[in-house]
């Protein structure tokens, strides 16, 4: 009888989960939205000197013995004690294949209680789909993340646009994440295959309400692109490699790039709206006094004011020179009271060992949009303790979350009435506002008027979605190209646009609008047409007509105080530059009027 050869993997495999052997990575994903991580996908490598030291061949040998499950297992275990103890902040992403997932009803309950020790909610872990083994039973796939979705998990799906069919597998799952295949995102800028298929799936998952992951990045042209075409989470090389001990925060250099090229935000421009009387526009107008205490009340008067008062959520702790130091919260104070023993120890101790040391406080001046990007990051069972108001240090009231969440609707609604739908910038009402502003306080500023070259018939070869896209595109140029704290973007509608600068350097940012629209713009065309400088289409008489790639162009005007009385005559007085630079050939470009007025010249006499 022949003896049976010894299976090396077999034996590597009994040794690393016996003594848990394997190593931990985590990678960051961006939310390049919001110019910060988003959360961390953990990633597993075999010992370095073994022969399990991929990941393909450490599943792959742990499937085919029988041992996948129990593997998978001992990795979630040890992802989540050590995200835990690394102090990494959002969301942690744990891959699974279809075995281990499969008999998730059986273990979420485990698996609940364990990050429960740890003191991390569910909602804060998402379950990975791997699409590298196939799933026979949908009924136990339906009944297994039912399981997970009552214990508050989330669901990605893993590759997708690999695997066994997995635009099927998004259907049945209705995952809360999908995250693309990698070989759809490298490359991405000089491929509108790609482009129009990472496109499709965006819609999709806006329709399904997903979220969408780019998997894969490494280049920055693919990131121009990505964003551009709205997809907001990111994880690759470029940001970050796996590593055992990541940093829990971007690198100032990429947080920076990235707030700096965020798209428009409809608040972006709030103060050039026309408000509403009695608008709220900052925290002072949200506060109110209310009961405070502090360090020398003890816990049992603490217990006791909630106890009485079921309304009373949150109660701030002041020095004495009524600074707040800390918050006390109705749910985690009444929690404590119930615990053995908990009273009889601290009934006359300070109420600071209950107090949590770092609430939200916010400056009576701080606007809105600042405070309703502190609050949307806030861990959800902190939303209805509301936050604290100061005015130079000092408590001057508090505020409550649901009030703060109205007001950014209610200012979302009417910044909406004035807003460019597909951009988000202002529309003619607040550009005329902004612009008559500046000429009655005799300012100083360049009135400016773009426009997109050729644009119907790129529209009518390419469509209107990828026409969409160049005006977005254009609309990101010039918000790059602003200073946010004195210049101002505008949407007049379809293809037109208006800067008003009051920067010195205006002319080197036109020119930076420019060369920032020829760079993006060209992966929007076909090798052929690139290579070509344009595309042929048929005429009114039907006969072949030669259309350039599309440019901008723009008009530009300097104001000085004096030269118009109203936003309608400099308008009008930029008509005629923006004709020369629209007559000019070339790529992008700009025109500048140097001519006096006729109001100025005789104000100079």
């Amino acid at each position: 009888m022949r003896a049976t050869a010894p299976d090396p993997l077999a034996d590597a495999l009994d040794r690393l989960i016996e003594q848990r052997s394997f190593d931990l990575h985590f990678q960051p994903l961006v939310a390049i939205d919001r110019a910060e991580i988003y959360g961390f996908e953990a990633l597993t490598r075999g010992p370095a000197d073994g022969p399990l030291h991929s990941p393909l061949v450490l599943f792959e040998a742990a499937a085919r013995l029988g041992r996948l499950v129990e593997l998978e297992h001992l990795i979630v275990q040890r992802a989540l004690q050590r995200f835990k103890q690394l102090g990494l902040p959002g969301q942690l992403f744990l891959n699974v294949t279809a075995d281990t997932l499969l008999g998730a009803r059986e273990h979420a309950g485990r698996l609940a209680s364990q990050l429960s020790e740890l003191g991390l909610p569910t909602s804060r872990v998402v379950i990975e789909l791997t699409e590298t083994r196939p799933i026979e039973d949908l009924a136990q796939l339906d009944d297994a993340l039912q399981a997970l979705r009552e214990r508050g998990f989330r669901v990605a799906l893993d590759d997708l646009g690999e695997g066994f069919a997995s635009l099927r597998r998004w259907m049945q799952m209705r995952p809360d994440f999908v995250k693309i295949d990698r070989h759809f995102i490298d490359g991405i800028a000089q491929e509108p295959l790609k482009q129009q298929f990472v496109r499709s799936i965006i819609e999709m998952a806006a329709t399904s309400g997903c979220e969408v992951v780019a998997e894969g990045l490494e280049q920055e042209p693919d990131l121009d692109v990505l964003r551009r075409l709205g997809l907001s989470i990111c994880q690759g090389y470029l940001f970050a490699r796996p590593c055992a001990t990541p940093r829990a925060s971007l690198s100032a250099q990429w947080s920076g790039r990235l707030a700096a090229e965020a798209q428009p935000r409809l608040l972006q421009n709030d103060l050039a709206l026309p408000l509403a009387q009695g608008a709220i526009t900052s925290a002072a107008q949200l506060a109110r006094r209310g009961l405070t205490v502090t360090p020398a009340t003890s816990c049992r008067s603490i217990v006791d004011l909630f106890h009485r008062d079921e309304q009373l959520l949150a109660i701030p702790v002041l020095d004495d020179q009524q600074r707040p130091i800390g918050l006390l919260r109705s749910l985690h104070v009444l929690k404590r009271s119930t615990e053995r023993y908990f009273m009889d120890i601290f009934d006359k101790r300070s109420c600071v060992g209950l107090m949590d040391a770092q609430p939200l406080i916010f400056d009576v001046a701080t606007p809105l949009r600042a405070m309703s990007d502190a609050v949307s990051n806030l861990d959800e069972r902190l939303l209805t303790d509301g936050f604290i108001v100061t005015r130079d240090g000092a408590y001057f009231g508090s505020g409550r979350s649901s009030d703060l969440l109205k007001a950014v609707s209610d200012l979302q609604v009417h910044a909406a009435r004035y807003a460019n739908p597909l951009t988000l910038l202002p529309g003619n009402v607040p550009i005329d506002n902004h612009l008559d502003r500046l000429i009655e306080a005799g300012e100083t500023f360049a009135a400016v008027v773009w426009d997109i070259d050729h644009f119907k018939p790129f529209n009518d070869v390419y469509g209107y979605r990828i026409g969409d896209d160049i005006i977005r595109l254009a609309a990101r140029a010039l918000t790059q190209a602003a200073d946010p704290q004195i210049d101002f973007v505008g949407h007049i509608g379809g293809d037109d646009f208006v800067m008003v600068l009051s920067s010195s350097d205006w002319e080197d940012r036109l020119t930076r609008v420019c060369e920032a629209f020829d760079t993006g713009v060209r992966s929007f065309f076909s090798a052929e047409h690139l290579a070509a400088g344009g595309y042929v289409t048929l005429n009114r008489q039907n006969q072949p007509s030669f259309h350039p790639l599309p440019t901008i162009s723009a008009g530009a005007v300097l104001h000085l105080p004096g030269h118009f009385d109203s936003a309608r005559a400099l308008s009008a007085a930029l008509a005629e530059p923006k004709r020369v630079a629209k007559g000019r050939a070339g790529g992008s470009r700009f025109f500048v009027d140097r001519r006096q007025p006729p109001q100025r010249a005789l104000l100079a006499a």
